[in-house]
């Protein structure tokens, strides 16, 4: 598919799949964290799932390891949205480049016109903000991204447009799409995300022990 976002869409039928980062090694914390509990039964794995099922996306494609045992992912989600797609990535320790080409190539045989990649350690993503990132595309089809903001820097969460493909499938290592959004050659906008809560993400300990205090908070002192 060549051209510009805008020539490609038909009065926004594009299809978006959401690509769920779920291939981390965990090398820092120690054990696998998407298993670790932030509370009530709370998988660290299923929370920000949880959101890309409800937000609008066409498909839902969990990218994970070869030795994951799936624990955190839930039987079933409840409620309206697609299903989880596992995508087994065998060469996920060599780099997050790796595991988002595979959540890519999965996305692009459905024919997917746009992704919407999602970490799977970042608990405080909401449905309400990856609606907003699909929207706002849907509202500017000439766009070629549509990324979080965090104080101006465009983060994860983020919408990337199918113009944006083919500089994905050439990320090598251990390099997300982040560096794709300085390119001056892409079109792009930046929500500027509030919360700084949903930034937050699980590599360590530490980072393990501010997101559980955060979690209940949230959720078991309301």
């Amino acid at each position: 598919m060549d051209g510009r976002a805008g020539d490609y869409l038909q009065s926004g039928s594009v299809k978006v799949a959401g690509i769920y980062m779920a291939a981390g090694s965990s090398r820092r914390m120690g054990e696998p964290k998407l298993n670790i509990e932030l509370g009530a039964g709370m998988p660290l794995g299923a929370a920000a799932l949880r959101a890309v099922a409800r937000c609008g996306v066409d498909r839902l494609i969990v990218v994970v390891r070869e030795d994951d045992s799936l624990r955190w992912l839930p039987p079933k989600q409840d409620g309206p949205g697609p299903q989880p797609e596992i995508a087994v990535c065998p060469e996920a320790h060599l780099g997050m480049s790796y595991s988002l080409r595979r959540g890519l190539s999965a996305a692009r045989a459905g024919g997917a016109g746009a992704v919407l990649v999602v970490l799977g350690d970042q608990p405080f993503v909401d449905a309400p903000l990856l609606t907003r990132l699909i929207e706002r595309y849907r509202l500017a089809p000439g766009l070629d991204y549509v990324a979080c903001g965090n104080g101006g820097a465009a983060m994860p969460p983020a919408l990337m447009a199918h113009t944006m493909f083919a500089a994905m499938d050439k990320l090598e290592g251990d390099k997300g799409a982040r560096g794709l959004f300085a390119d001056p050659h892409y079109k792009g906008d930046i929500i500027e995300v509030p919360d700084r809560a949903v930034f937050l993400d699980a590599d360590t300990e530490e980072d393990m022990r501010e997101i559980r205090l955060h979690w209940v908070q949230l959720h078991e002192q309301a």
